[in-house]
């Protein structure tokens, strides 16, 4: 290949692809290397041998010339015995980058905030009456003033469902006489108090039935004017002016309740000037109550002030209510009047769609009364035929995003009077909304760490907390409460729940972990649309918090936030790249900048995003600052930024060629990351190439890419692929052939004929003519071979694609046999070469057999015992099956051998001679020394 463009390699290289003399150092890969025995080949195009002697036709050089060649040959051998090396190796975290790797996949696959999760309703939804729950309604009103109407108090009795621990509830009201409810607004607290007054309280009714007289009134308190006291009615409310009295008049309040009636009191969800009441107090309402034979239940939330009370004895949190049996009885409610008999049964199964359920976002078993309400009415009208389908799924993806809205809007009470001079700092006065500044905190946390572990969650709110306490109140250094949390009222008014999953946090070996996340998808994205598009003053805090995030070093923390900042920085690109992306990308540490490329890699996922990136990282990687061209190898590894494979391979070369090859060892890990995809094809065939006929910069390169892929697992490299454009041509369509003969496709799918990417410099596609034409290399389809690598992401990586991508093997295996043949790269990818015999012996055993015996010694028909009938032995059908591939000649043959004999002897766990003899077996019936293409089925 010629390397008379821009990117061919380093200046004054003196490599044209043309025959151009060699050093002594420079061997062509597929030249023989120093085997044990001793024996050497001489280096083409040299008038000296191997070792660096003169020749019969040249003069020899002086000692330092040959040390200073010796220095350069062992640095060099280096390099390669450090391909297996991640990008991460200095962070004191083994196996960070496989890790991150993880982490980065599921966070790819859990979290999207783009589309409707950007678009929010400004409509309210306020059809309630008194509870927010199973009619509709919506505790986030004022508490009425007066009685609850009987007509009221009937409809909840005919609609409500009960959950599971109603009974106790109401057994504990009937033996104290008051009752502390707790939940989160919306959970369906209120309308459970009235439910439970009502039952309570069923002797005034039937008094007043018996009568035939309507309810009677209290009598007013003596000295009082009935201002706050509500005085008729079997249930009624304290109005919010009142609620003082809860601690300073239990009596009072007390009196203003009928004989035999009910109390409903809504404590507030902040301070303010409310003064929350204590245990003694209740007992003296409990006292005067049960005097009268009245009875009260005050509603709290677990965050607020008096989320104490649910510690005492009047306290119990409100069990939640059975969402799903509820949402299927609010459809029979809503459909019974339909005359279509069929139409409760299409109902049922929209319930259960697909479509439905990505569209709704929450669990059905996590909805909310008022929210089941809600999603059955729209359900009806759609089986009705009165709303379009389209219709029905926004109005299910609104839901999350209001629930976000109502999280964050009025979220922290406004800022305390300003410090007197001199009490600042810690005389200063404090902050009163700081509970809720960190329920705030925590539930952004969610959004972004949604699925990883508590404690991570956890640390990662407490600092976004800090980060908004310091711009809420300058200068003031604001403490962490220690045993003051409440994990179940925090998670159950987060929408969130614990569950238990695994963790690579320590040498990259799963372990069991407490995780929390949002109960339904949507919950995470809606609440970062939230925050970014609506609350512009908390941008400042959460993006100086996400930076601090890219230092965390667990990959599950830092990862996650670099997915979250890549889809952030589309909303705003400019503000998000100098904020997020930028400061990062020239950090020294490595691991920020691995934070910085993951990503430009997030924002590149769509256009018109990914011109953007592609013409920063095109700079980026013929910039003067060297960590610049650091972070853009690792972009361009992504596959999602430049859509051309070769020209992607030529940056990569390009960065990777510069000052001496400095940064050599990130730009194989980027080239190595495309063959691992669909991409695969044609990444492998330019390595291919590049080892052939290549520059100095080109081969080294291919042989670095070729260690890598001896030596990595498909998990270390391998991203899911997607494709966001509906409308683009199928992947197998896709080819690598210059753009400037292609179309490109715009936003929306629609094509722009004559648009070419921009290149470095702003020159556009470079044209090839003569020897750079090439037949195009046909792209695998994204879907095929993401399942095919995710079902094989513990294979040894070249092994993976070349069984799941067709069009990758034959290079592959010529790139693979040149590494092992290059005098340089030969040891290190003789060790991957070891691993995948490791591998394939582990995976051929047959688990619970004495001893060690192999799928390929079972009788025929036999099945293993733990049921992995067909899996076992497949990472040996894939060696068997490429390995002839890498033995041409009698040299390798021996190689092969050589290397089984090394196994076998090894002091800690030998190969089996049984496994090393079927190999050379299989080796041998393949016709060994003949370039093994026979007619072997893969």
């Amino acid at each position: 290949m010629s390397d008379d463009g821009e990117y061919g390699g380093a200046e004054g290289s003196g490599a044209d692809g043309g025959g151009a003399s060699r050093g002594p150092d420079q061997w062509r890969a597929g030249d023989e290397p120093a085997w044990q025995d001793g024996e050497r080949r001489p280096g083409q195009g040299s008038g000296r041998d191997a070792d660096g002697e003169a020749g019969p036709d040249g003069g020899g050089r002086d000692r330092a010339d040959e040390a200073e060649r010796g220095e350069r040959r062992d640095r060099q051998e280096e390099r390669f015995r450090e391909a297996t090396r991640d990008p991460l190796a200095d962070s004191g975290v083994p196996g960070e980058a496989r890790t991150a790797a993880r982490v980065q996949r599921a966070a790819q696959a859990r979290f999207e905030i783009r589309g409707n999760s950007s678009v929010f309703d400004r409509t309210n939804f306020d059809r309630a009456h008194f509870g927010d729950v199973y009619v509709g309604a919506r505790d986030t009103a004022a508490p009425v003033f007066g009685d609850v109407p009987e007509d009221e108090l009937d409809r909840l009795r005919q609609v409500y469902r009960a959950p599971a621990g109603y009974p106790t509830l109401k057994r504990v009201l009937r033996g104290r006489r008051v009752l502390v409810l707790g939940g989160p607004p919306g959970t369906g607290r209120l309308t459970t108090g009235l439910c439970l007054l009502d039952e309570v309280t069923t002797a005034v009714r039937d008094m007043a039935s018996g009568a035939g007289n309507p309810v009677p009134e209290a009598a007013e308190p003596g000295g009082r004017t009935g201002t706050g006291v509500l005085t008729r009615g079997r249930v009624t409310r304290l109005a919010p002016s009142d609620l003082r009295l809860l601690s300073a008049d239990p009596d009072a309040v007390a009196d203003g309740v009928l004989d035999g009636g009910g109390l409903l009191v809504q404590l507030p969800e902040s301070a303010g000037d409310f003064t929350a009441p204590q245990e003694l107090h209740l007992d003296a309402l409990a006292a005067r109550l049960a005097a009268k034979g009245s009875y009260a239940v005050l509603i709290v939330s677990p965050a607020s002030p008096t989320g104490h009370l649910l510690g005492g004895r009047y306290g119990l949190a409100c069990p939640p209510a059975p969402a799903g049996e509820l949402l299927e009885w609010q459809l029979v409610r809503h459909l019974a009047d339909c005359p279509d008999p069929d139409a409760l049964g299409r109902g049922e199964q929209i319930l259960k769609h697909p479509l439905f359920l990505d569209a709704l976002g929450i669990l059905p078993e996590a909805l909310r009364p008022s929210e089941t309400e809600l999603v059955a009415e729209r359900v009806a009208r759609h089986v009705r035929g009165e709303l379009r389908r389209d219709e029905l799924l926004d109005a299910c993806g609104q839901i999350a995003r209001r629930q976000a809205r109502e999280w964050f809007t009025g979220a922290a009470d406004p800022l305390p009077p300003a410090p007197e001079p001199g009490r600042a700092g810690a005389d200063g006065p404090v902050d009163t909304a700081a509970s809720r500044v960190r329920e705030a905190s925590f539930r952004i946390a969610l959004a972004v760490l949604d699925g990883e572990a508590v404690s991570s969650v956890a640390d990662a709110a407490e600092l976004l907390a800090q980060q908004i306490l310091t711009v809420r109140m300058p200068g003031r250094a604001h403490g962490r409460p220690v045993f003051a949390e409440d994990l179940e009222g925090l998670l159950a008014a987060c929408r969130a729940e614990v569950r238990t999953g695994e963790e690579e946090s320590v040498g990259g070996v799963p372990v069991p972990v407490r995780t929390v996340a949002y109960r339904g998808t949507a919950l995470a994205g809606s609440v970062l649309a939230e925050v970014w598009h609506r609350h512009h003053a908390a941008r400042g805090p959460v993006t100086r918090w996400l930076r601090d995030l890219a230092g965390d070093p667990r990959p599950q923390v830092w990862v996650r936030a670099a997915v979250v900042a890549g889809e952030l920085a589309t909303a705003d690109l400019g503000y998000g790249f100098a904020g997020l992306i930028r400061p990062l990308s020239v950090a020294k540490d490595t691991r920020r900048r691995f934070f910085a490329a993951t990503a430009l890699a997030q924002a590149a996922g769509r256009e018109p995003y990914r011109s953007a990136v592609r013409g920063m990282v095109a700079d980026w990687a013929d910039a003067p600052v060297p960590t610049l061209r650091w972070t853009a190898a690792l972009a361009l590894g992504s596959g999602r930024i430049v859509d051309d494979t070769r020209q992607t391979m030529e940056l990569l070369c390009g960065i990777g060629g510069r000052d001496e090859g400095a940064h050599a060892l990130v730009a194989s890990y980027g080239a190595t990351r495309l063959v691992a995809g669909s991409r695969a094809g044609e990444a492998a065939t330019v390595l291919r190439e590049w080892s052939e006929n290549g520059s100095a910069e080109q081969l080294d390169l291919a042989m670095l890419c070729a260690v890598r892929l001896f030596c990595a697992r498909t998990d270390d490299m391998w991203q899911a692929e997607e494709s966001d454009d509906p409308g683009a041509p199928p992947a197998d369509a896709a080819t690598s052939v210059p753009a400037s003969v292609s179309r490109v496709w715009g936003p929306g799918g629609v094509r722009l004929a004559g648009r070419m990417p921009e290149q470095p410099g702003g020159a556009g596609q470079r044209a090839r003519t003569g020897q750079d034409e090439r037949p195009p290399v046909s792209r695998a389809s994204v879907e095929v071979t993401d399942a095919e690598l995710a079902r094989r992401a513990h294979w040894p990586l070249a092994l993976a694609v070349a069984v799941a991508v067709e069009s990758a093997a034959e290079p592959l295996a010529d790139l693979l046999w040149r590494s092992l043949a290059n005098r340089l790269s030969h040891e290190a990818a003789t060790e991957g070469l070891a691993t995948w015999l490791r591998a394939a012996e582990a995976d051929a055993v047959v688990p619970g057999r004495t001893g060690r015996t192999y799928v390929f010694e079972q009788v025929a028909g036999e099945e293993p015992a733990d049921g992995t009938a067909g899996r076992r032995g497949e990472i040996l059908q894939a060696l068997l099956w490429l390995l002839p591939r890498l033995i041409r000649d009698r040299r390798d043959a021996e190689r092969l051998r050589w290397l089984l004999r090394l196994m076998a002897d090894a002091p800690e766990e030998p190969m089996t001679a049984a496994f090393a003899r079927h190999v050379v077996a299989a080796m041998a019936a393949t016709g060994r020394g003949q370039g093994g293409r026979g007619e072997e089925q893969r």
